[in-house]
């Protein structure tokens, strides 16, 4: 077999795994531990020190605990220092200060007479500290040691001194009695402190899921295009998102949360009726300070009279707009399929009346005929192509626009189209104005506009425009688009009725036109008007959606 050219790969070696870090919790209580051993040996070293012989303490030997309960304060010493340190590990730490506390409490024990100075009960304590740090077996391990430190200890007689096994006997039952209870109290003690671990460490899971919940549906309300706010029966707010500060006028760096009395006295107002019939269906809307139209909702949050209340407030505009977008794609369904169903016969009788006005053996009598049935079969596409584009309506694309630049744009373009002077439509508004609407939209009803206004002005021969258009705001903030004609104006006797469909004045139009264009504008969230009183021309007025209402 040829090797030649080939490698032998030997097969990865798995790394040796490392000891994950001890969680935070148990290096606190390994230190709350070396601290309660510390004031121990403490206590231990004072009475060795100052007090002298005080039973049982150091009764049977008083030199032997001194020097232990020395050696065990300076070791308490060390241990409080390196756990702040952290090294070594704190498994390899809790071992070691475990036997030194064995050792030592054993040397203090037996210092004292034995398990009858009471001095037994420390190792319980100690063997518990130790169960709620290391694992079962190293727990087992250490009670196991202290039980035979135990009986060592109480026995130390009969090994080193010879003294009869029947004088120490007595006490046996009682070392024993401790030792079971060590080990009892090591596996119990344990399982607890596993069972605490567990707990934990599933709180904070949960923990961490609340948080990450908490954070999500902060988001979700601070996106919301409803505003939302939180707050007790006084009026006192605790919460509120970006659309309802916008809605109510309250400035992004104002941190303070104000009072409902301040920002909206009426909302309070509404508030308080609401409470005194909580169950009730009440829809009252109010004016915000900024203009905005507002209908509040209240929730309560709690089955208490004094639980706090959320509250949403929607801008009726938006409603309104809501409202109109699904009537425009109920109407686009209908006029869809009318304009689809007059279309095919009107084309055939256009076909025809062409083919018969191309007859060479026709009289003036039938040629005037055919150029009737011509006129109106276009004027009847033209009414089909009007009712289309009515149907498209409910496709809005509504975009923050600033009107300044957009207003230039378009005179450009339409003086072009219409192969007018540039100076024969002018402009006025302020620049930093920005609308939320749909531009093609907004396209089309200012070209209606303007179509409707050089068909009732005189030819353009220089000097003040035919058309100006004029942007600004109103006094409760609403941006508009105004369109000024020179024209012949419009006759009070109809005035009422020239946003009526198919309502025409001119045997060439289709009453359409105005219609079309409120429509639009109702379905961006604004309106069209014409304002009387203009003393030469016609005066049309179309609301728009502020900027702040665009949606994202």
């Amino acid at each position: 077999m040829d090797m030649q050219g080939s490698t032998i790969k030997s097969p990865p070696r798995k790394a040796k795994a490392r000891p994950s870090p001890a969680p935070a919790q148990d290096w606190k209580l390994l230190q709350l531990f070396n601290i309660y051993r510390l004031v121990i040996s403490a206590a231990a070293l004072s009475i060795a020190l100052f007090a002298g012989i005080m039973p049982p303490f150091g009764t049977a030997d008083q030199g032997l605990f001194l020097y232990a309960s020395l050696t065990y304060f300076i070791v308490s010493l060390f241990g409080v220092e390196i756990t702040r340190s952290r090294k070594p590990d704190c498994d390899t730490q809790t071992g070691v200060f475990a036997f030194a506390d064995i050792t030592f409490l054993t040397l203090l024990i037996h210092a004292s007479g034995g398990l009858k100075s009471g001095l037994g009960l420390l190792l319980i304590v100690a063997i518990v500290g130790v169960s709620l740090i290391l694992g079962k077996r190293m727990t087992v391990f250490f009670a196991a040691l202290a039980t035979i430190a135990t009986l060592l200890q109480h026995t130390w007689g009969v090994l080193t001194s010879n003294i009869p096994l029947s004088t120490v006997a007595g006490g046996l039952p009682q070392a024993g009695m401790l030792g079971i209870g060590l080990l009892a109290i090591s596996g119990l003690s344990n399982g607890l402190a596993r069972r605490l671990r567990v707990t934990e460490a599933l709180a904070e899971r949960r923990g961490t899921d609340l948080v990450n919940l908490a954070n999500v549906n902060e988001q979700i309300i601070r996106r919301m295009q409803t505003g939302v706010l939180a707050c007790d029966t006084r009026g006192h707010i605790g919460m509120i998102n970006e659309r309802a500060r916008v809605f109510l006028g309250i400035p992004e760096t104002e941190k303070n949360k104000p009072q409902l009395a301040s920002i909206a006295p009426e909302l309070l107002d509404t508030l308080k009726q609401w409470l005194e019939n909580p169950g009730g269906q009440l829809k009252k809307p109010f004016r915000s300070k900024p203009g905005y139209v507002l209908l509040p909702r209240f929730v309560m949050l709690g089955k208490k009279q004094r639980s706090a209340i959320l509250i949403f407030i929607d801008n009726t505009a938006l409603l309104k707009q809501q409202a109109q977008q699904l009537k425009i794609a109920a109407l686009a369904r209908l006029t869809a399929s009318i304009a689809h169903e007059i279309r095919n016969p009107l084309g055939a009788i256009s076909n025809a009346a062409q083919l018969l006005g191309e007859s060479t053996d026709r009289h003036a009598d039938d040629q005037r005929l055919v150029q009737i049935i011509q006129d109106h079969a276009r004027r009847m596409n033209v009414i089909v192509e009007n009712i289309t584009q009515l149907g498209r309506r409910d496709r809005v694309n509504q975009l923050p626009l600033r009107l300044a630049v957009w207003v230039q744009e378009f005179i450009e373009q339409y003086t072009e189209h219409a192969k007018l002077q540039a100076e024969a439509i002018s402009w006025s508004g302020p620049q930093d104005l920005v609308v939320c609407v749909d531009p093609d939209q907004l396209y089309q009803v200012v070209v209606n506009l303007c179509e409707n206004a050089l068909r009732h002005c005189p030819p353009f021969t220089g000097g003040e425009p035919l058309i100006r258009l004029h942007f600004g705001t109103t006094e409760d903030g609403k941006p508009y688009l105004e369109v000024i004609d020179r024209g012949s104006g419009i006759p009070p006797d109809i005035m009422e009725n020239i946003f009526d469909p198919f309502f025409t004045t001119t045997p060439q139009g289709t009453g359409l036109g105005l219609y079309i264009a409120r429509e639009l504008c109702e379905g961006n969230g604004g309106g069209l008007e014409h304002l009387p009183g203009n003393e030469v021309g016609a005066r049309f007025r179309a609301t728009l959606a502020k900027a702040e209402e665009c949606g994202g």
